[in-house]
């Protein structure tokens, strides 16, 4: 254990002097308080319901993307980058095990990332508060589950790396994971019976429960609520009801399950991997 502390404790440094995470966080911090107040300063916001619908929105998007692109500048160069300086050579020639080494890597890459999370999705809750409250929830559970989504992502590059180069790792992960999206849309239309085919349905559900799919919260549901707030007269009850049935809603007990084993799997196969990598 004190060996894959001591693997960790280097690894933190390496970021930090990359500065790259730095960089993206700032941004990101910069994009969220930008999130904040354009509402109050850009006209065309006529209600609290509009600003409230734009912050939500907007925030749905920047919390996921700057905490997915840290996910792979981790994970891109966390194990990659010694392997390619030989610095892993040196560490294996010392008395760490493989399985520390994994460890320690997998203990710093991870706990960056959901320390990440938690201050994207801290400023998050902040802005949300600030506006008036009343979606505080649903977005604290969209930052949690963010974090657990980026820890997946952040293994399977981490697992690619050991055998490919870092660029189509990313680029494999990258298509893996619009794939991953596509099945849990299909999944959705599978449980609203829009798709009825028991051949199609069986597919459906053998992909999603056997890809890592990503958890979710409530807080799509309630942007869509926010939409359909003030909608036109045509747009009926049952065509609103229709609409957020059809929107993926916050993970189950089951899903929450299922990502912890996915994740058990991959550390794993992570500790694997770098045992029979042959430096």
């Amino acid at each position: 254990m004190s060996k894959a502390l001591a693997v960790s404790r280097y690894s933190l440094l390496e970021l930090w002097r990359r500065r790259i995470l730095l960089v993206l966080v700032l941004v990101a911090v910069g994009l969220i308080a930008g999130t904040g107040l354009t509402p109050h300063l850009a006209p065309g916001f006529r209600s609290d319901d509009d600003r409230t619908y734009f912050i939500l929105d907007t925030l749905s998007r920047l919390v996921g993307l700057a905490a997915s692109l840290c996910a792979y500048a981790v994970g891109m160069t966390i194990i990659n980058h010694d392997l390619d300086s030989g610095t892993a050579v040196a560490l294996f020639a010392k008395p760490v095990s493989r399985a520390g080494y994994a460890l320690g890597k997998l203990v710093t890459a991870g706990g960056v990332l959901v320390a990440i999370a938690a201050l994207l999705g801290g400023g998050a809750v902040l802005l949300v508060a600030l506006n008036g409250g009343g979606h505080v929830e649903p977005v604290f559970w969209f930052a949690a589950a963010t974090a657990a989504n980026i820890v997946l992502l952040l293994i399977l590059l981490m697992i690619l790396t050991v055998y490919i180069n870092n660029i189509v790792a990313a680029v494999i992960v990258f298509a893996f994971n619009y794939v991953d999206g596509v099945v849990v849309s299909a999944y959705t239309l599978v449980q609203e019976n829009l798709i009825t085919s028991p051949p199609l349905q069986w597919i459906v559900k053998s992909l999603y429960w056997g890809l890592p799919h990503p958890l979710y919260s409530d807080l799509q549901r309630d942007i869509v609520r926010l939409q359909f707030r003030n909608a036109p007269a045509f747009i009926t009850p049952a065509m609103k009801q229709s609409t957020i049935d059809h929107t993926v809603a916050a993970s189950s007990t089951a899903d929450v399950a299922f990502w912890l084993a996915y994740l058990a799997v991959l550390c794993g196969l992570l500790v694997l991997a770098v045992r029979r990598k042959q430096v």
